[in-house]
């Protein structure tokens, strides 16, 4: 009789999980920090090893950074089912072009909705369900981002508002007409600074191509002169403007086709700790002061943490490699392996050494329409090094019929941002 050959990494992951077969499970409502993080490490959390669910930086965060997280069960989530229905039906017809690494043939839903572990590709697969999965709605709109500028030492130094605007012009689940225009054009974003005075008006007008061989078009608004100007589209690795410790391409945690990238490497399969049901980010009566973000602890050092539950999710785990010239050495990105979303990003510079983690905060939406979505509605930018951050939330609109092409203009930028 043959004997069966396992490999040695299960034999480990089968000794581990025995060790843990006894463990006390944590209850939901235990905050994880570093005075509780040696005593949770050897517990479980729906069954898994505390262990298992966190990467080395976060577990380095909340042993170094003050970082803590409200731990809960998981709880399922629900999708629109003519989200699953357009992916049912459309990627059949998709194709991967691995001569350019892009996408050919998606009309709506996931374009690759089986990933294999053992294709050369998965990993730009991944990160191609990441960007036309578009469960945050055909339409988005953000009239008022409540953004924190923070020292993790001393607290709030500045407050912030923005306008995020954005509609998808292929694609469109749900709405009632697919396609909008003669289908080159993936999405329009409208994005600028409202408040405070001194910097008002600064943003930009976005014109995205499907065609992912282009950069997007651009134009900024030049407060000064109460004018747009077309800019290069190559800024999306350029800081976003107003202070903040973003890049342009660290919106929605990574907001670039994969293919502009020389490598993007599918890791694995593993869990993490996420929020997933994010509550009511933001109560507008308090505007500008600490207590307007409900789910942010910005009050206690170090400034950062969620008042959010943390639950398991599975996710994949992305190793981006950026071109010579990026400001960045190397980023990591873990995408939920059922929503393909992403909810955090570990950022290293070019000695390899770690500088930022993105983390976005999802719930389930409901749009206009009534389309059930998946999306942020708050997040953290924070800079390791600098020991400084940029804290977000927004109660956003998904679906509105107001957010369409003739709204979405390089003229209504000028408009809105000059008032």
């Amino acid at each position: 009789m043959k004997t069966a050959i396992r490999h040695p990494l299960a034999l480990l992951a089968g000794l581990l999980l025995g060790s843990f077969a006894h463990a006390a499970e944590i209850p939901a409502g235990t905050v994880l920090n570093k005075a509780s993080i040696d005593k949770l490490l050897t517990e479980t959390l729906d069954g898994k090893p505390l262990k298992s669910l966190l990467t080395e930086r976060v577990e380095w965060m909340v042993r170094n950074q003050g970082f803590a997280m409200k731990l809960a069960n998981a709880k399922p989530i629900e999708v629109d089912a003519r989200w699953k229905e357009a992916t049912k039906r459309n990627a059949p017809q998709v194709k991967f072009e691995a001569a350019t690494r892009t996408v050919s043939g998606w009309k709506g839903g996931l374009p690759f909705p089986a990933i294999e572990a053992g294709d050369p590709a998965a990993g730009d697969k991944v990160a191609w369900n990441a960007r036309y999965g578009l469960l945050e709605g055909y339409a988005q709109d953000e009239p008022y981002v409540a953004v924190y500028l923070v020292d993790l030492d001393k607290g709030v130094e500045r407050v912030q508002n923005w306008a995020y605007k954005r509609v998808i012009m292929n694609g469109r689940v749900g709405a009632e007409a697919a396609t909008l225009g003669d289908g080159s054009v993936l999405a329009k974003t409208l994005v600028f600074l409202t408040y405070p005075q001194d910097i008002r008006g600064i943003g930009s007008f976005s014109l995205r191509h499907l065609d992912a061989s282009k950069v997007d078009d651009k134009w900024v608004y030049i407060n000064q002169f109460r004018r747009t100007k077309r800019v290069s589209g190559g800024g999306w690795m350029d800081p976003l403007g107003g202070g903040v410790d973003i890049l342009q391409e660290d919106l929605n945690v990574w907001d670039t086709p994969p293919n502009w990238y020389p490598s993007v490497k599918l890791k694995g399969k593993r869990w993490v700790l996420a929020v997933a049901h994010a509550g009511k980010p933001v109560d507008e009566s308090k505007k500008r002061t600490p207590a307007e973000l409900l789910q942010s602890d910005l009050e206690q050092p170090p400034y950062i943490n969620s008042r959010n539950a943390w639950e398991p999710r599975e996710v994949y785990e992305l190793e981006v490699t950026p071109a010579t010239e990026h400001p960045y050495g190397k980023r990591v990105v873990y995408v939920d392996a059922e929503l393909f979303q992403a909810y955090h990003s570990e950022i290293y510079d070019k000695k390899g050494e770690f500088w930022k983690f993105i983390s976005y905060e999802r719930a389930p939406v409901v749009g206009k329409d009534g389309f059930k979505g998946f999306s942020a509605l708050q997040g953290r930018f924070i800079d390791v090094k600098r020991r400084h951050a940029t804290v977000f939330a927004s109660d956003w609109v998904m679906n509105d019929p107001k957010i369409n092409d003739k709204t979405i203009t390089a003229e209504a930028l000028e408009r809105e941002a000059g008032k």
